[in-house]
């Protein structure tokens, strides 16, 4: 495919969102705060899921007019906080049972002030939830209305779960802060439930950025672990002090492994490292460090987490099992598609900008999930493909001037004859002074219009077309250049299968010849000014 390095000569006249001049600072700072909660380009999921820069400006535009103070789902905002809750959620999942256990005894508030902001962190996260639009797959659309979010969030998502692990359970103690300490600490782990959220935050930045599944997993499974283990560490250090008392900590008595170990008094480094290798050897079910188990919560505990040992595997033997199967396999089949054409590309020694416009096109062809498209539609019934032509293409021709008023019979036939065709950034779609056979619609994308002479005149965008002369006038030279801005889906017709469609209909083809025809005479006279 012909390419050139686009070099834009058209002046941003118009910006996606306009503003009054003469703003004072504080307008001003609050105009960017809202820009900030608006689909952004530089939030990678707004091109997976919007796919254009013209889709980007139009939801945009419509989230500005119509609802202020929504949080876009692909604004620049909600990348950042999706990154700041993963790092507060990890640090919460860490910092609040390792106060609960080894820090039970310190009378520093700071500990608790820093729990207790993290703590807070995440019950703003609520709220920044119950304000977020989310994208509805069934409609392939963003959703803004505030209602529709609030019900979205509470009843499919994790809401309940969200409110019992960020809640500042210290409140419920506030009369009774000290004399309760055992039972305060004890409570707090409901930060637990809040690893729910981490993962869905996880999957969601890794779709984003493109991480292949096979890491993200990996990553995912290490960091589960890690929290894991840390979590059997405290718990292991725990319950012996909350079996001895559930208001001020005590020393276990002398049938705890920790009075067998004399760790009571020991450093917080050394508790933290015989509770570790209690964990391991628990959780691994190999020999304990004390096969006499006296204390009878010492003793739960272990059956506890030994059937969670037991589990453990199986739990990650299926999540293994899960690429194999539903969602993840056509992933899978497309990242080894990926890593075979890399092969290739390698093979044939093919230049690096080369290999990135091709991997380029994968992606955007195929949106991570590989499927062969002839063979699903050739199972379908011819009503069956015929719907989904009518939808994927009716608007883009509906807007064509000499298409309108058009029977719909002949119209789904015309519409049954396009092609899809992807093109990347920087690719000559049409030449200028070169013959033409066919005219295109632009699906999503963006292209820019140049003369004869090379002059850049305009850039036309989603629901546009453009050569609609070849189709009637086939000895007629292009009068324009056209190039992909950036990567565009269009879809062409060929003029021969229009010529085959029309031809029963000898008037229609007279009234969309005259119509062409002045077209081309007005886009002849610009060309010469």
């Amino acid at each position: 495919m012909q390419h050139t390095e686009h070099a834009c000569d058209i002046s941003e006249e118009e910006q996606d969102i306009s503003f009054l001049p003469g703003r004072r600072p504080l307008q001003i700072l609050y105009d960017c705060m809202r820009m900030s909660l608006l689909a952004s380009r530089k939030n990678p999921a707004a091109h997976k899921y919007l796919r254009s820069s013209a889709s980007i400006v139009h939801e945009k535009r419509r989230h500005w007019r119509s609802y202020g103070h929504v949080i876009h789902p692909f604004s620049l905002f909600r990348n950042c906080w999706d990154f700041l809750m993963i790092f507060v959620i990890t640090c919460v999942l860490l910092l609040v049972p390792y106060l609960a256990a080894f820090e039970m005894e310190n009378k520093s508030r700071m500990w608790n002030i820093s729990k207790n902001f993290l703590l807070l962190i995440c019950c703003g996260d609520i709220f920044i939830n119950l304000l977020t639009g989310y994208f509805d797959k069934e409609l392939h659309a963003v959703v803004l209305e505030p209602r529709n979010i609030i019900n979205h969030y509470m009843k499919s998502s994790t809401f309940l779960l969200d409110l019992c692990g960020s809640f500042p359970t210290d409140l419920f103690f506030a009369t009774k802060f000290v004399e309760l300490t055992v039972m305060r600490k004890t409570v707090s782990l409901m930060c637990l439930f809040r690893v729910f959220s981490l993962n869905i935050y996880f999957n969601k930045l890794a779709f984003a950025y493109d991480i292949p599944l096979a890491l993200k997993e990996f990553y995912l499974i290490l960091v589960c672990m890690i929290i894991l283990l840390h979590w059997q560490t405290c718990l292991h250090w725990l319950v012996p002090i909350v079996t001895t008392s559930w208001k001020l900590p005590q020393r276990p008595g002398n049938n705890s492994w920790i009075h067998s170990h004399d760790l009571w008094e020991r450093s917080k480094s050394k508790q933290y490292l015989y509770s570790t290798l209690r964990a391991i050897s628990t959780f691994m079910r190999s020999n304990l460090l004390d096969t006499d188990q006296r204390d009878v919560g010492d003793i739960y505990l272990i059956i506890v987490l030994q059937l969670f040992g037991i589990i453990a595997p199986w739990f990650l033997l299926t999540r293994m099992m899960q690429f194999f199967k539903g969602v993840n396999s056509s992933r899978l089949r497309y990242q080894g598609t990926v890593a075979q054409l890399r092969q290739y590309m390698r093979h044939k020694q093919l230049p690096y900008p080369t290999q990135k416009r091709i991997i380029q096109y994968y992606e955007f062809r195929f949106q991570h999930k590989f499927f062969r498209e002839s063979e699903i539609i050739h199972t379908l019934s011819s009503q069956m493909r015929h719907e989904i032509s009518m939808h994927s293409c009716r608007k883009l021709v509906e807007n064509v001037t000499f298409f309108n008023n058009l029977p719909l019979s002949l119209l789904g036939r015309i519409v049954a004859l396009l092609k899809s065709e992807i093109f990347l950034t920087n690719d000559v779609i049409v030449r200028a002074n070169q013959p033409g056979d066919c005219m295109y619609f632009i699906a999503t994308g963006t292209v820019a219009i140049y003369t004869n002479s090379g002059k850049e005149v305009c850039h036309l965008e989603d629901g546009a077309h453009f050569g609609e002369v070849a189709l009637v006038m086939p000895n007629e030279l292009r009068v324009a250049s056209v190039v992909a801005v950036e990567v565009c889906e269009l879809y062409r017709l060929n003029r021969a299968d229009f010529a085959r469609t029309i031809h029963p209909y000898p008037m229609l083809w007279e009234r969309i010849k005259k119509i062409a025809i002045e077209r081309h005479e007005k886009t002849m006279i610009l060309n010469e000014q």
